[in-house]
């Protein structure tokens, strides 16, 4: 009979793991003097699935700090949503 050792387990720490989020990319909206609140808000609710509430928020961050974050998901989630409000007129972009 030989000698069988059991599978060696490494415990890595949860801050030192390096699998990729597929969730971490995001569609950035971009302030701009051409369409008003209420377009922007009702793209967020149609395009990006924001209550009223959420959108309004959104919208006023852009305005106030120049952008803000509007949509989170994949990479083609993304590059979707983006597209959609860019046809919609809005200045967006995405980033990793």
């Amino acid at each position: 009979m030989t000698d069988r050792k059991p599978p060696q387990t490494e415990i890595i720490p949860d801050n030192d793991l390096k699998t990729e989020d597929i969730y971490f990319y995001r569609v950035i909206l971009f302030n701009d003097s051409v369409n008003d609140f209420d377009h922007v808000e009702d793209c967020l609710i149609k395009i990006c699935f924001k209550n009223k509430k959420e959108a309004k928020k959104i919208a006023l961050e852009a305005h106030n700090n120049g952008k803000a974050v509007c949509f989170t998901g994949s990479s083609e989630e993304c590059e979707t949503v983006a597209e959609k409000l860019s046809l919609e007129q809005l200045t967006v972009s995405v980033t990793k």
